[in-house]
């Protein structure tokens, strides 16, 4: 194929995607209304196209279909696990994304955005099954992303921000920091998907392992049944601060927002419902795997106490049992927050809170 034939039927994929026929091939995805979710599955049907197995950021890294034509023409791609946003001189802030499935280009653009042109921000991906091996546990994980930390920044004072898995990544980068002797100025952790650090989840599985163990379950069995334990107090944990959130703001509004309200919730749980046969369809072998696998490495991961400057933001998780681990910590509990958005209203009071914090 062409060169050009190959602009013409991308350009036919990104005008579908996005809903407009004007398109050319020298205009921005993202500037045109594209997200995260929209990249990964027109990179779908590109990689069905080219029949070329493309990595996730390429959409991001390249912007228009003229510049992502050349390079998929020229094979000249490769995976990227860091990720540049912002002026080469700015204050560098490492940022752990966690982003599984879509690269986590379209977060760190928006990331960028927010903090404006003093900021430079480089994002790291998560551990993949294209790079080959996954590590088994976060300090693994932390330990080799950490050479492309260094390889920016050689020295401190370093800021990690790391959300979801990638603000516990981000946490143990900070400790192995600190034991090379480096100066850590600030680690940000936007909601992490972790249970261990609170004494009510840790008496919870202890008692569900010791009745198994009793009963005479094989390791293997009991480890799973544990693992769907632990999903489902993540899952408790979520929908509790939600209800809350909910109740709380529902009985401070007026009666015509308190409609409002009401009418978001039913209509959010009623999509939810709808689609939910649709999303479990898609869902792939790979994409399952990956998920199993990060459930098994935040099952187990156990923080160990470390002193130094955290900020911890909980939106639709809690945290506050981190205290435990460092005392000299600041926590943000942002009542309308969403673990999968961050594009959502409360976003740039977040960055304003995290730039008071690194200042």
């Amino acid at each position: 194929m062409s060169i050009a034939a190959l602009e013409k039927e991308i350009l036919n994929i990104w005008q579908r995607a996005l809903g407009k026929d004007d398109l050319t091939v020298d205009d921005d995805f993202f500037e045109c209304g594209g997200d995260s979710l929209l990249a990964t599955q027109v990179l779908l049907e590109i990689e069905q196209l080219t029949e070329k197995s493309l990595p996730t950021s390429i959409i991001f890294e390249t912007g228009t279909v003229r510049l992502l034509s050349k390079v998929i023409e020229t094979d000249n791609f490769e995976t990227r696990v860091s990720l540049l946003a912002g002026p080469a001189n700015g204050i560098i802030i490492h940022f752990f994304h966690g982003e599984l499935l879509s690269g986590g280009g379209n977060i760190t653009r928006t990331l960028s955005e927010m903090f404006g042109s003093a900021y430079l921000i480089h994002a790291i991906s998560p551990h993949l099954p294209r790079e080959g091996r996954m590590p088994d546990t976060i300090e693994e994980m932390a330990k080799e992303r950490l050479r492309y930390v260094i390889e920016k920044q050689p020295d401190g004072p370093y800021i990690l921000i790391g959300r979801c898995n990638g603000a516990l990544v981000a946490f143990e980068a900070a400790r192995q920091l600190i034991l090379m002797g480096q100066k850590v100025k600030a680690v940000i952790m936007i909601d992490p998907t972790i249970m261990s650090v609170r004494r009510s989840a840790q008496l919870t599985l202890a008692t569900a392992d010791l009745f198994m163990r009793l009963t005479a379950f094989h390791k293997s069995r009991r480890h799973n049944h544990l693992i769907k334990i632990w999903k489902k107090l993540v899952k408790a944990d979520g929908r509790s601060k939600d209800i809350w959130r909910r109740s709380y703001f529902f009985f401070h509004k007026t009666w015509h927002q308190k409609l409002l309200v009401l009418r978001y919730y039913l209509d959010d749980n009623i999509n939810n419902l709808i689609h939910k046969k649709d999303k479990d369809n898609e869902e792939t072998e790979e994409v399952k795997a990956i998920m199993n696998h990060y459930n098994n490495v935040l099952f187990h991961y156990k923080p160990l106490p470390l002193n130094l400057p955290l900020l911890y933001i909980a939106l639709a998780y809690r945290g506050k049992a981190w205290r435990r681990i460092t005392k000299n910590m600041n926590y943000i509990n942002i009542y309308r927050g969403h673990h999968t958005s961050w594009e959502k209203d409360y976003s740039y009071d977040l960055v304003k809170i995290i730039q008071g914090f690194i200042n």
